[in-house]
């Protein structure tokens, strides 16, 4: 597929849903690179003053913004345009936000290489024998107490599962702690690095796996991998991983086990403290996550490899969009919509859809809003799996919530959200059975809440914790004694505010719900493609929130 652009500014796509090409007029869409207007092929000021001019001359009553979600490259937010331009223009005038952040593929690419990372395969095996071995577990009709837990089994369990990785060989998938809150803590004050290491010593496979490590001399990488030398790796997380188990913190060199021993340490006290608290993804997911915690794999200022992976680089380029100058592709619009909006102008509805990332804007849309339009102006809002966090939400229903008319979430239950593998329907992947299918478990959002989110604190870096609530992830929603209005008011209050009306939210699968309120999606990135959810927002933008307009 191929994108270029007519001097008129028309956008032509080639080889897209089997047709040779297509055009898009320059009148229903914006397309952005990180918030900001710029030349070809980005939209310019004269672009943005194109569509204020097309609301203008076909008195166009009804104006629907779409923004897609975030981690996407250009080409397929103007396929998401292309495919759902007829179902707005039936209803009124779209603008499509096409926003540049296909950050996607290098987040895939890079969790994805972890697959093939030795070092990194041994630590989670380490870290699921550990985990299990302080939580005892019930898996299935069996139970297995700490003492019974073996370095064989576990192996075996990750062995069995790379060899057919399907979503029900997911390793301990059935797993339930047999371990009470008070031996969790207990488990977790007891852990000994010098037990670690001294377990690690007589773990060949851990050693051998140290010595794919770069830069060790000649002579340790041999005693690290009896039998020989292992092959030396130079990936980026190669890289990362010397320098985390170095003797001397931040220079790769002399790997040693007891930092070795440290790591796993830290991986296994997270686990069983987010067991502790209810919060925890799923036994496998969570090792995953904590281990790439343990590793600051998505903090910031540790390598190219880490910098890349900062969800914050696509919340910013949100909030950029509706920054104070005039390139600011939001404002931009904004301002030039001032003008056109009832009473004093013709455009008497405006409906915003959000998918995924895109509800982020939406929130930044209203706040920006705020300083531009009437009192009086309020918005219609769609959100697609929205991955805004509680926090983020409830500051905009705390400052903003008269701006909204009416809103609907369609989202999936936390059954199909655990399910929906991140990389599990990739044709571009070798094949079906290729393990980085399933390096991560669970879905888009599980991810973000598990690794990629953080809590903003004013005066001080933002706060790095798992679980972080999201607002299109029903584990929130319903879990009123995990997430409770002490802990967690934020949630506590937009927990409310939806629960005012119940027809805010819908949890797909939904059937037969009535018009406006249906969803079938049983994948995060296939809500803007599902039939029955089309159907529903075709509903709404044509004939309103009650099916009546």
């Amino acid at each position: 597929m191929w994108v270029g652009r007519t001097a008129d500014g028309i956008v032509v796509l080639g080889g897209i849903g089997g047709r040779d090409s297509m055009t898009i007029d320059r009148a229903y869409f914006i397309h952005t690179r990180a918030g900001l207007l710029g030349a070809p092929p980005l939209s310019s000021l004269a672009d943005v003053d194109a569509i204020a001019a097309a609301l203008q001359k076909e008195a166009a009553r009804h104006l629907i913004v779409h923004f897609h979600g975030g981690l996407v490259p250009a080409v397929a937010g103007m396929s998401i345009a292309e495919r759902l331009y007829p179902l707005y223009r039936a209803a009124g005038h779209p603008v499509f936000f096409v926003w540049e952040s296909g950050a996607w593929e290098t987040i895939r690419n890079n969790i994805a290489e972890l697959a093939d990372e030795p070092v990194f395969k041994q630590l989670l095996r380490k870290a699921l024998e550990y985990a299990l071995g302080k939580l005892g577990a019930r898996s299935g009709a069996r139970s297995i107490r700490p003492s019974q837990v073996s370095r064989q089994e576990v192996a075996e369990t990750i062995a069995r599962f790379i060899a057919n990785p399907r979503p029900d060989t997911i390793p301990y998938s059935d797993f339930v702690p047999s371990a009470s809150d008070a031996q969790r803590r207990s488990a977790a004050d007891a852990l000994d690095e010098g037990e670690i290491q001294a377990d690690l010593e007589t773990d060949d496979d851990f050693r051998r796996a140290l010595a794919t490590l770069p830069d060790i001399p000649a002579g340790r990488r041999s005693a690290l991998a009896p039998g020989g030398d292992a092959t030396e790796r130079r990936t980026a997380f190669a890289t990362l991983a010397s320098e985390m188990l170095s003797e001397r913190p931040g220079a790769r060199g002399i790997v040693t086990l007891l930092k070795a021993a440290l790591v796993l340490k830290d991986i296994v006290v997270g686990v069983l403290g987010r067991y502790s608290s209810g919060r925890d993804h799923g036994f496998y997911a969570t090792c995953v996550e904590e281990l790439v915690r343990a590793f600051k794999v998505f903090g910031s200022g540790v390598n190219e490899w880490a910098k890349a992976l900062q969800w914050n680089r696509m919340k910013k380029d949100c909030s950029d969009a509706f920054g104070d100058d005039e390139a600011c592709a939001g404002r931009a619009l904004l301002v030039r919509l001032r003008d056109l909006i009832a009473p004093a102008g013709t455009i008497d509805r405006i409906t915003l859809v959000g998918h995924s990332t895109g509800a982020v804007a939406i929130a930044e849309w209203l706040e920006a809003g705020d300083g531009i339009f009437d009192p009086s102006i309020r918005f219609d809002l769609v959100f697609l799996a929205p991955a805004v966090s509680y926090e983020r939400f409830a500051r905009t229903l705390k400052g903003h919530a008269g701006r909204i008319r009416n809103f609907r979430m369609f989202a999936m239950t936390d059954d199909l959200e655990r399910a929906d593998q991140v990389w599990g329907k990739d044709p571009a992947l070798r094949d079906a059975r290729d393990w980085r299918r399933f390096i991560y478990p669970s879905s888009l959002l599980y991810l973000v809440s598990g690794l990629l989110e953080s809590k903003p604190r004013s005066g001080v870096d933002p706060v790095d914790e798992p679980d972080m609530p999201l607002l299109g992830m029903q584990r929130f929603f319903a879990s009123t004694s995990t997430y409770d209005e002490q802990r967690f008011p934020e949630v506590q209050a937009v927990r409310g505010w939806l629960s005012r009306d119940p027809k805010r939210t819908v949890w797909s699968v939904v059937r037969d719900a009535g018009p406006g309120l249906n969803s079938e999606s049983k994948d995060h990135g296939f809500f803007d493609d599902d039939p029955a959810t089309l159907e529903s927002l075709r509903s709404i933008v044509m004939s309103g929130f009650d099916g009546a307009r």
